[in-house]
């Protein structure tokens, strides 16, 4: 491939594993008010009222528990404007290692299970960059923050003429990456029967709807 990715400022490449607390904080309060997290969060028990939900600790804790490894297996975690915005990518060829489902949620197994399937569907073996985590400081305004989780990943994809991949779970994300170029593939409702719309639990709820998009399918 012949794309190198330079990272340049205002972003900056987290090396250092002691930052990660920090980052997983980060992501926590970048995704309280997003549904589809709230029930992969806490799944059938999602109520507004719920100590956990209150508390960032638990969710800083629980992302945390997820990105250490990804960390350790070979992602990329990036920060933007002294922590305004944060991005986890997964280079050509790398992938998260699996949990085993007996230890996943049903609202996880499920998304996993749709998601790992429809990009298999859309990209099969083929090499593509992906993007796993994206969130901004929801108390910070910078200009360009999200951009520039964005701009070097997008260069390296496009000079060597490889998709990039990742998931959207709401609509006003999804608008932003359809603003980068990001096309729907796929979508779902997830946790239907469960939750409604806004993530708390709900009998008979219409899921959270989710979608799968990607960039550079056809070629840049």
């Amino acid at each position: 491939m012949s794309g190198e990715l330079e990272i340049t400022k205002p972003l900056r490449r987290i090396t250092d594993p002691s930052d990660i607390p920090r980052f997983a904080a980060l992501v926590a309060a970048a995704f309280s008010q997003d549904a589809l997290n709230r029930y992969l969060f806490m799944g059938r028990e999602s109520n507004p009222e719920h100590p956990k939900i209150q508390t960032i600790e638990f969710r800083a804790k629980y992302w945390e528990a997820i990105v250490r490894p990804r960390f350790e297996g070979g992602a990329i975690l990036v920060e933007s404007l002294d922590w305004a915005a944060i991005g986890l990518w997964f280079p050509p060829g790398v992938e998260k290692k699996p949990n085993p489902a007996s230890t996943l949620s049903e609202g996880v197994v499920e998304y996993l299970t749709f998601f790992k399937a429809l990009r298999e569907e859309k990209l099969g073996t083929r090499p593509h960059w992906h993007l796993n985590v994206i969130g901004r400081d929801p108390e910070r305004t910078d200009k360009g923050a999200v951009t520039s989780i964005f701009e070097p990943f997008l260069a390296a994809a496009k000079a060597s003429n490889i998709p990039i991949w990742l998931e959207s779970t709401n609509a006003h994300a999804k608008g932003i990456y359809e603003y980068f170029g990001f096309k729907v593939v796929g979508s779902t409702r997830i946790g239907k029967g469960i939750v409604g719309s806004d993530g708390w639990a709900k009998e008979g709820g219409e899921g959270v709807e989710s979608w799968g998009m990607i960039a550079g399918l056809d070629g840049w």
